[in-house]
């Protein structure tokens, strides 16, 4: 296979491949979000013992129990209250990440097959679990407000840095990451020396 055939083909199958990754991922989230939401639970309860009553899973959502409900319009103990709070998170907002780095990995002659795709799920799965943290966090803060921040057995950060980190984990991260992920392995694949090469070479000008 010549180099010119090499980006087509690749697009091509990356285009392929997109649609049975995202449908086995859409079986399968359910599966992929428990490990991310059991480690939520025990995170947050350690962690925010004062807010945080229990991270649960249903379905594909993480669902944090929290220690307040609402009574009147205002945030109150669940006990005055009667009732808890709950803010659910989709966890499938995150783990997306998973089909398009299969997408880009096996669409990658000499990639490192199934081997270097499991390789590269330990590094996609912690950046799930993080993600899932930062937008725990962020439910939180707007949705409890003062007894959030007023927590006296917990480093709280400040709503600027959750801001910030949220929005990396929606926006920035499960994008790139398997983009980087994959460029990394694929690093000495035709595919990716060819664009070495012209990236190093420059696009040529017609005299």
């Amino acid at each position: 296979m010549t180099e010119q055939s090499e980006l087509p083909r690749f697009v091509g199958m990356v285009l392929v491949l997109l649609i049975p990754s995202f449908v086995l991922w859409m079986l399968i989230s359910p599966w992929l979000a428990g490990p991310a939401v059991w480690v939520c639970d025990a995170l947050f309860t350690l962690w925010m013992p004062e807010v945080v009553d229990s991270v649960q899973l249903r379905g594909t959502q993480a669902l944090v129990m929290t220690l307040y409900g609402e009574l009147d319009g205002a945030v109150v103990t669940a006990a005055q209250a009667g009732s808890q709070m709950g803010f659910p998170v989709d966890v499938r907002l995150l783990s997306y990440s998973i089909p398009f780095y299969a997408a880009l990995h096996f669409s990658t002659p000499q990639s490192g097959g199934f081997s270097s795709f499991g390789w590269g799920l330990w590094v996609l799965y912690p950046l799930i679990i993080l993600g899932l943290v930062c937008v725990c966090l962020k439910n939180l803060m707007m949705g409890l407000g003062v007894p959030f921040f007023a927590q006296s057995a917990a480093f709280v950060p400040s709503g600027h840095a959750i801001g910030l980190v949220y929005q990396l984990s929606i926006l920035i991260v499960p994008p790139l990451a398997p983009i980087l992920l994959w460029a990394w392995q694929a690093r000495e694949t035709p595919l990716l020396k060819q664009f070495s090469r012209t990236s190093s070479t420059g696009p040529k000008i017609p005299e």
